[in-house]
């Protein structure tokens, strides 16, 4: 988007009294678009009183300067509603004004929704939303997959978020109960860009989204860049496991498989034919995957540990085996199409070049 000191002034005036964290990114740090560049600074209160003080000779004591020509200043006003916002499910919602009470029943969903700074508006979260922490103190309306339809329709949300493949009865009770919902469902990383977007064109957030999704991208180009240069023959074949009975891995159009691909890896499983493909072990064996990557601390009572994938039968003279390079990585960072998927990114090119992006996964 095409930015100038009018918006930047603006926006900053309202990050000093506090209306929206309109810069603050997903790890707290102060951001501004200026001049179609995103700069990463701490700024000091000092910094901004000049700017403040700057802003304030531009518009004079006459009254308000007119915005340039083609300039859409967003501001948290009522002239932007009611607005038609179309989700996944190619469903036309009009919200009649901007959004007050905000339930998310998707972890992704709430993490855009504090990563936009609207976590003061988010009053119902499932129990599986744990990120930031900030949304575990909030209202728990029930789990992903079986959300408590009464106690959404009587908390009176003004807009509820969904999933689309998850909550097709939870989305024709809220319709029934003229409840405004919106169903996303992102499955790679121009979608996630997308429905951030999409989410803060609805919530009245456009300014935060567009500065998110830049900071976002700013970060998956610098990735990509990184490896951009390292030849084919020098990129390690990687093996994604989702489940080990029976074997599954990722294939074409999974946001696991896209995330190894551009962190400069060579998914082994790349060619199926499915986004999930069962595999056998005699093709994961004939292929020789370098590197082995899991996410076996999440959301099963019997956790498969390095050791145990290390002493599978028949799997002793594979390539990762040997060198040991067997990860496990944090599912809700890599699983959840949101406001992480830069850190998702980095933590994968992190273990498949160490020399290149540090030698632990956390980056220290």
């Amino acid at each position: 988007m095409n930015f100038n000191e009018h918006v930047v002034f603006d926006r900053l005036i309202k990050f000093i009294f506090g209306q929206d964290k309109l810069y603050a990114d997903t790890k707290g740090r102060v951001k501004i678009m200026f001049r179609d560049k995103l700069y990463n600074k701490k700024i000091s209160i000092f910094l901004l009183c000049l700017l403040l003080i700057s802003f304030s000779n531009i518009l004079g004591c006459g009254g308000k300067s007119p915005a340039p020509s083609g300039l859409d200043i967003q501001k948290s006003s009522g002239n932007r509603f009611p607005l038609t916002v179309t989700d996944d499910l190619g469903r036309k919602v009009t919200l009649k004004a901007e959004p007050a009470r905000l339930i998310s029943v998707s972890p992704s969903h709430t993490e855009i929704l504090f990563a936009l700074g609207l976590g003061e508006r988010v009053v119902g979260v499932t129990k599986y939303c744990n990120y930031p922490a900030e949304a575990q103190s909030r209202e728990i309306i029930g789990g992903f997959s079986d959300p408590n339809l009464e106690k959404i329709v009587a908390m009176k949300p003004d807009l509820v978020l969904a999933t689309t493949d998850k909550h097709q009865n939870l989305i024709q009770g809220l319709d029934n109960a003229g409840v405004p919902v919106l169903a996303f469902s992102p499955n790679n990383i121009d979608e996630i860009m997308k429905t951030i977007m999409l989410i803060g064109q609805a919530t009245g957030s456009v300014g935060q989204a567009e500065v998110l999704t830049a900071s976002l991208k700013e970060r998956i180009d610098a990735v990509i860049a990184k490896v951009k240069n390292i030849p084919e023959d020098k990129r390690p074949r990687v093996y994604y496991e989702m489940y080990y009975a029976p074997l599954m891995s990722v294939g074409p159009g999974s946001l696991m498989g896209e995330l190894i691909e551009k962190a400069g890896g060579k998914n082994v499983a790349g060619d199926a034919k499915e986004v999930y493909p069962q595999l056998s072990e005699e093709l994961i064996i004939s292929r020789n995957p370098q590197v082995m990557l899991n996410t076996y601390t999440h959301g099963i009572q019997s956790v498969t540990t390095i050791e145990q994938i290390a002493h599978r039968q028949g799997w002793e003279d594979l390539s990762f085996v040997k060198s040991g390079r067997i990860y496990t990585l944090n599912a809700d960072l890599t699983d959840r199409s949101g406001p992480r998927v830069a850190e998702a990114l980095e933590s994968i090119a992190q273990v498949l070049y160490p020399e290149l992006f540090g030698k632990t996964l956390d980056g220290k």
